[in-house]
């Protein structure tokens, strides 16, 4: 027979649950943030290879 669990016994499985969630989310967020910043730096090679002068953001002076 199995003894009787208490609930301070779940306590350090939900804690690695809880940071392998948050683990999950960081790494999600970054790799969002990083396939976005490839993009965006692919577009621009791409309009600069095609000889293309207005291929940045206009910056005010």
């Amino acid at each position: 027979m199995m003894p009787d669990r208490t609930p301070n016994d779940d306590r350090p499985r939900m804690a690695a649950n809880l940071g392998a969630a948050v683990a999950i989310m960081i790494v999600l967020v970054l790799g969002y943030w990083l396939m976005d910043a490839l993009m965006r730096q692919s577009k621009t090679e791409d309009c600069l290879l095609a000889h293309r002068r207005t291929c940045g953001p206009v910056e005010a002076r």
